[in-house]
């Protein structure tokens, strides 16, 4: 009995191997084509003959294509066939015991993974200090940046030769950063009128009034033990400026537009909150400068 895949005949001949059987018959084989028994098999009377055809697949292995025939049963057979091992993290697009059909395509994804060392910087931070002592718009390093170094130990992941992941399994400081600090002024500049220039902390604008020694300013007449002495206990003068001290502490210089220079060293009981009263020696001048907002410079 010959059977050719479905094919199943009863022939007689009076050969005396397989292989001259197959050719009395015109039958042709590819090299791949398994018969059993083998070719050159002696006949016997009943004896079976079975050929079972290779059919076209492509194999890729690594991401390289191939075109092959094979009789194989099954994947697991395909790789034995064409000696392709399989490594122990390697893909395959199908399980192994998947039947071989015509066309099939079975692709083999070569998986490698490396343990790599790697030496990267920690970038520095920049810490800005606001500086009383430097004008506005001026800009000190006083302390420069250094980055840092760490080692990064990564196991890396490869398929087909191509990095598709990475995973980091240890971080070693090697070198802490050292940040960089930079002062930045906080003082302002004016230039007055008359070309007198100043450093400035803080401008205010407030309510200004005036006021003399008089007692319709002070309460107090002249021969009185306190008359004309502020609450600081200097001599109230040109300069001298009342002020809410929860506000502007006393002590502390200020110049004050359309007045000038003077020093917080006096309070009163009207002067509360955003108020000041500046200091004259005439009633005159008192009652000229009447009540106005003015621009309040805290000098440094």
């Amino acid at each position: 009995t010959l059977q050719d895949e479905d094919k199943k005949m009863v022939v007689t001949t009076f050969k005396s191997t397989v292989k001259d059987l197959l050719e009395e018959k015109g039958i042709k084989l590819r090299k791949e084509d398994v018969v059993t028994p083998s070719l050159d098999t002696g006949l016997k009377n009943g004896m079976k003959v079975t050929i079972k055809r290779a059919v076209p697949i492509t194999i890729c292995v690594g991401g390289k294509a191939k075109d092959i025939y094979t009789a194989a049963s099954n994947v697991k057979e395909v790789f034995q066939q064409n000696s392709i091992t399989l490594g122990p993290q390697d893909k395959v697009n199908m399980s192994l015991d998947t039947p071989v059909f015509k066309y099939m395509y079975i692709d083999v994804t070569k998986v490698t993974e490396k343990i790599v060392t790697q030496e990267v910087d920690i970038p520095y931070q920049t810490e800005t200090v606001k500086n009383d002592n430097m004008e506005r718009g001026q800009v000190r390093v006083v302390q420069q940046g250094e980055v840092g170094k760490k080692q990064i130990v990564m196991k890396v992941t490869y398929e087909n030769g191509k990095e598709v992941a990475k995973n980091i399994i240890e971080e070693k400081i090697i070198k802490n950063p050292i940040n960089q600090i930079v002062h930045v002024g906080t003082l302002g500049v004016f230039t007055t009128s008359r070309g007198e220039t100043f450093r400035y902390r803080e401008i205010r604008t407030m309510v200004a009034t005036a006021y003399d020694s008089s007692e319709g300013s002070t309460g107090k007449k002249p021969g009185d033990p306190d008359y004309g002495i502020t609450a600081t206990g200097i001599k109230a003068t040109r300069g001298v400026i009342a002020v809410d001290p929860r506000v502007i502490p006393l002590g502390t210089k200020l110049y004050v537009e359309g007045y000038g220079f003077g020093i917080a060293a006096d309070t009163g009981g009207a002067i509360k909150g955003n108020k000041i009263d500046v200091y004259f020696p005439t009633r005159e001048e008192v009652m000229r400068w009447g009540r106005r907002y003015v621009k309040v410079y805290i000098l440094k």
